[in-house]
């Protein structure tokens, strides 16, 4: 069953061993804009291009009963490219939505160049998830299968809002 929820950011941190990193990242934070909004900055590099050659870990929390519970509904591992091919739309929109905010022209495709990247962009992110409200820590680390290095790894604090029809 598919709600429509608004994802609310509310916070965001680098992983804890972000040195360990191919290139470490520089920044990420949510900053509130006003009530309702967020705006999100993100400043990282890519020593090589990032395709079907990387894998997307994501841990997912469920605040609970004044503990953190994992919940494993997702995959742990899964080819980069397939969260563009995700039969999830709102998935669709967030890579597509992030990779504009890159800068990239091709935003659709899966593949991104190696690079310098400086994200600033709003972040108003309401579609259908298959999923349930509540507050949620995630993990979402990005991998090179060949080496098993981390190129990638944040931290956020996420409340999901069931927006009512």
């Amino acid at each position: 069953m598919l709600n429509t929820y608004m994802i609310d950011l509310e916070s965001g941190s680098l992983c804890p061993d972000n040195n360990e990193l191919e290139i470490p990242m520089r920044n990420y934070r949510i900053d509130r804009i006003n009530r309702t909004h967020r705006a999100l900055s993100l400043d990282f590099s890519f020593a090589h291009p990032v395709n079907n050659n990387a894998e997307i870990g994501l841990i997912v929390e469920k605040w609970s009963e004044g503990v953190w519970r994992a919940i494993h509904v997702f995959p742990t591992k899964f080819p980069f490219c397939k969260i563009a091919d995700s039969h999830v739309k709102t998935f669709q929109d967030i890579f597509v939505n992030l990779k504009k905010g890159m800068g990239l022209k091709n935003s659709e495709r899966c593949d991104i160049p190696a690079g310098n990247y400086s994200v600033r962009t709003p972040v108003d992110i309401r579609g259908e998830i298959p999923f349930w409200d509540g507050r949620f820590r995630s993990t979402f680390v990005l991998k090179r299968i060949a080496t098993g290095k981390k190129i990638f790894c944040v931290k956020s604090l996420v409340n999901l809002v069931e927006v009512p029809q």
